[in-house]
């Protein structure tokens, strides 16, 4: 099994995405979702690497099973997130029901402008945040994000809406940490997610699901260093048209000696992770690592 989400090959063919992204705006998201079905049953009978992934993932959830029928709902979950991405990008929200949770200190924090650091994981839609930044009419929200894996995808999406391009930061960009720093000043969001690491990156070890995992340390030094507080986000797949957006603050703005960095990461790390354990009990079939998160030490 691949060990690494940053190994993995696009599988995307250019041709087929622009054809289906063509459906999806020019046809009823009932007729287009007709494509997820060929598509997430060819991708569980000729991707072993989706399969196996998917099937540790669903036998360490305490609330699901790890058999043949359970795969091919969690892959056929992904897919419909997936198109669901065309919606968001071009603005079509009222084809959704979306519902809310809502942390009162976060929306306090989001309604300060003072700025903060969002922490999201590969669960469930991070798209569906602009639902609610309409919400919050003022959120200034730029997102963080390696833009050369899945390049072909990420490419075809962005031309859908430049909107949706120019507002997101590459971490790769040798001026990226500055980018960040002049959004937080100027009391705007980092949304970043937070649950995969980059090789050379500094980690932190933790617990989830029963098993060890390596979570990286830099998300959580940014809201360190730029003394900001962090607030955890997940927009999740309910079924048929629906998502729920639940937003809580995890951490305050934290100042600490250099020295005592690694303890308040490890605690904040902790909390994160806690979080998305309680996400993944409440919508389990919205983990979307589809690789070797818990790999051998």
């Amino acid at each position: 099994m691949v060990k690494s989400w940053d190994a993995q090959k696009e599988r995307s063919n250019p041709f087929l995405l622009k054809l289906i992204c063509k459906f999806a705006l020019n046809m009823p998201r009932t007729i287009t979702r007709i494509w997820l079905w060929p598509i997430s049953f060819y991708f569980l009978l000729f991707s072993p690497v989706a399969r196996a992934a998917s099937s540790d993932y669903l036998r360490r959830n305490p609330k699901t099973s790890s058999d043949i029928r359970s795969i091919y709902k969690h892959i056929y979950t992904f897919a419909s997130v997936i198109l669901d991405r065309v919606y968001f990008i071009t603005g079509k929200f009222e084809k959704f029901k979306i519902s809310y949770d809502l942390d009162p200190e976060a929306l306090s924090v989001l309604d300060s402008n003072s700025g903060a650091v969002l922490l999201g994981a590969h669960v469930g839609s991070f798209e569906a945040m602009r639902c609610l930044a309409i919400k919050q009419a003022d959120l200034n929200l730029k997102i963080l994000m390696y833009r050369n894996h899945n390049a072909m995808i990420t490419r075809i999406l962005d031309e859908l809406n430049s909107d949706i391009a120019s507002s997101v930061i590459n971490i790769s960009d040798t001026n990226a940490l500055l980018q960040v720093q002049e959004v937080v000043e100027s009391g705007g969001v980092i949304g970043l997610l937070a649950d995969r690491v980059v090789p050379g990156e500094k980690l932190t070890r933790c617990c989830l699901l029963g098993g060890e995992v390596e979570i990286p340390s830099g998300p959580f030094s940014l809201s360190l260093i730029l003394g900001v507080p962090i607030i955890v986000f997940f927009a999740t797949y309910v079924g048929d048209n629906h998502y729920h957006i639940t937003l809580k603050k995890l951490s305050d703005p934290v100042t600490a000696p250099r020295n005592q960095r690694d303890v308040i990461i490890q605690d904040l790390t902790s909390d994160y992770i806690f979080q998305v354990e309680r996400i993944l009990s409440r919508y389990p079939y919205n983990w979307f690592n589809f690789y070797d998160y818990w790999r051998a030490r």
